[in-house]
């Protein structure tokens, strides 16, 4: 995917603001790529209702929109354990 990103001339996504309110729909191997983690923990995420997604048939589908709410509930949650001084 990063090839053909490349040859597009864009190596960054669009921020969700540039994008639209949802951002770019993507696939959950696209996801993976753009959060930096495997394919297994965004399946995950979106099974354990963290990170949004939908299905069309067998296949799931998520956002950069839903992947840039995710990191930022995730920034508010650890700041806030960093803040208190509490360790999980």
């Amino acid at each position: 995917m990063q090839r053909e990103a490349d040859s597009l001339g864009a190596s960054v996504a669009p921020s969700p603001e540039q994008a639209g309110a949802d951002g770019r729909i993507m696939t959950l191997d696209e996801a993976a790529e753009y959060l930096k983690i495997s394919y297994s923990t965004v399946y995950r995420l979106v099974i354990d209702g963290e990170l949004r997604a939908f299905r069309i048939r067998n296949a799931w589908r998520t956002s950069t929109g839903a992947c840039h709410e995710f990191v930022t509930k995730r920034f508010e949650e650890q700041s806030v354990i960093c803040q208190s001084g509490e360790t999980k």
